[in-house]
């Protein structure tokens, strides 16, 4: 037999599900739940409690209890449309240096005193750049001494893997997006870009298991190239 309280939550869930709240509404109250199913304080409260956690409802003080305004229960999917054929693609590496700026380091978890690679990159189609990538790897992952011939970091993915077992195409990691007007002459020089013309700015951190970061990028992609889709599940 299950817990009172659970099941108390499955049947408000049912009608948060079914749409007898919209978004915004308010919800029942502790008052209300303790009289419609002859509980006490207790668990009625931990009813409320758990759709809270689970995101379904939200409160504010001295007002009441609240459906959320999000779609929790559906599924959202983001991905980017390759606007370009990958045979056409290539890569070409500009730079492999050993920094310690702070703010990266910050990025990074590492200590002050630490330093990091960043491999700068640049991806074109038919020969017109798209995208300017930056990437910043702790020493951990990168094998020393550096190799001169920068080819040899055109997949970093590929190096890390073979040269540490470790597959970043795995891991968890977080990758924000947001329209800019770069300034930097040399960001605007590598992918072609007028004056005040936009770009991308994608951030993207990587997590290994043990929740350290094994990578912060820094991109900018050309407008021309960027288009996402949007998939949304029905409920």
């Amino acid at each position: 037999m299950i817990p009172k309280y659970q099941q108390i939550k499955k049947d408000l869930l049912e009608e948060i599900r079914n749409h007898v709240f919209v978004p915004g509404d308010k919800f029942y109250s502790e008052a209300d739940i303790k009289k419609r199913y002859s509980v006490s304080s207790i668990t009625a409260v931990k009813a409320l409690n758990e759709l809270t956690a689970m995101g379904y409802l939200y409160r504010i003080q001295g007002k009441g209890t609240f459906v959320s305004k999000a779609k929790i229960s559906q599924t959202v999917r983001f991905s980017d449309i390759e606007n370009h054929s990958i045979d056409t693609e290539e890569t070409r590496v500009l730079s492999v240096t050993q920094e310690n700026h702070s703010e990266i380091l910050k990025k990074l978890k590492l200590a002050k005193t630490d330093s990091y690679y960043k491999i700068v990159r640049v991806r074109s189609s038919e020969g017109v750049p798209f995208i300017l990538t930056m990437t910043h790897l702790p020493k951990k992952l990168m094998k020393e001494p550096i190799s001169q011939n920068l080819d040899d970091y055109i997949s970093i993915y590929d190096r890390v893997r073979n040269d540490f077992g470790v597959d970043l195409f795995t891991q968890a990691s977080v990758e924000t997006n947001e329209i800019v007007f770069p300034d930097d002459s040399f960001i605007t020089n590598e992918l072609r870009l007028s004056f005040r013309e936009p770009a991308v700015l994608q951030e993207k951190c990587t997590y290994l298991t043990d929740n350290s970061v094994a990578e912060y990028i820094v991109s900018y992609k050309h407008w021309k190239a960027f288009k996402t889709k949007i998939e949304v599940e029905a409920e």
